[in-house]
């Protein structure tokens, strides 16, 4: 693979180009959207009718953001994009055959047009992110929910798919407070939600309904893949260590599961999956039960 970094800051001269028409035409376009996928596929739009790419990638480290569009190929140009000494991410372009000078050139100008475009796309999306997210944990919040689960379950419908939903609570969570304080509580939930996070698929959804109740949205997945994948949560949990201060802290967690039947509500779905996860606390904890 053939690799290139050239900082943002260095793309400054567009105007001098001589394909100045199509960026004129890119630069109008641009100012169209505020989503990000768009402004990507907008970019490639313009870039393709100039010089041949099977696709790009976009990512953003600090956001968690990974965007491809197209197909990979063996050789790939790659930008570090800044602009006013923030980070704006990394594109690559990939194609079959290296790209030729005057092609990175014309790949440069073209970047010039993406730089405002994205920083506003970028702060659009974390503005989006803050107002669907936990600020401890950075898991999805309980309003979030609602949203997901009605786009999930129109998925599931229409793909003939299961669709599943975990509620976890973390046994004696009262006693990490109260033996360490509330900043190792702060802390043992934010490991907490990021081994859920690490364990899940990227098809899965991480909620924090409240306190130390956190919930799972599975899809695609049927009750006995379900379950397999709750009882690898439950061990990954019993195996986090979590050092705070002077101190090790290590839990358990309680799961129950449901699985999601045709046209009933969320409501419906977590009661059945809560009834579970009260016999998993009831019947000794550190435990994965299926209603």
């Amino acid at each position: 693979m053939e690799l290139k970094k050239i900082k943002a800051s260095k793309l400054q001269h567009a105007e001098s180009l001589e394909h100045s028409k199509p960026i004129t035409k890119l630069a109008a376009e641009l100012q169209t959207s505020i989503q990000l996928n768009e402004l990507l596929t907008i970019f490639s739009k313009h870039l393709a009718k100039l010089l041949n790419h099977s696709g790009l990638v976009f990512q953003h480290e600090e956001l968690a953001i990974n965007q491809s569009h197209g197909q990979r190929s063996h050789h790939s140009c790659e930008y570090t994009m800044t602009i006013e000494n923030t980070a704006l991410g990394k594109l690559s372009l990939m194609r079959r055959k290296r790209f030729s000078e005057t092609e990175l050139e014309t790949i440069e100008h073209f970047l010039s047009c993406l730089l405002h475009p994205l920083r506003n796309a970028l702060l659009y999306h974390q503005a989006i992110q803050l107002a669907h997210t936990d600020p401890l944990t950075g898991a999805l919040n309980r309003s979030t929910l609602h949203a997901v689960f009605q786009k999930e379950t129109a998925q599931s419908k229409r793909q003939h798919s299961d669709l599943s939903l975990l509620m976890l609570d973390i046994d004696f969570f009262k006693a990490v407070n109260d033996n360490y304080g509330h900043a190792a509580g702060d802390a043992a939930l934010k490991a907490f939600s990021q081994c859920l996070k690490q364990t899940v698929r990227e098809s899965d959804h991480v909620f924090r309904l409240g306190g130390e109740e956190f919930a799972v949205l599975l899809h695609p997945t049927d009750i006995s893949g379900s379950m397999l994948l709750a009882e690898r949560l439950r061990q990954a949990v019993q195996k986090l260590n979590i050092k705070h201060d002077e101190h090790n802290i290590s839990f358990t967690v309680s799961i129950g599961l449901s699985r999601y039947r045709e046209g009933e509500s969320l409501e419906c779905t977590m009661l059945r999956a809560d009834k579970a996860l009260y016999e998993a606390k009831e019947s000794g904890r550190n435990k994965v039960i299926s209603a």
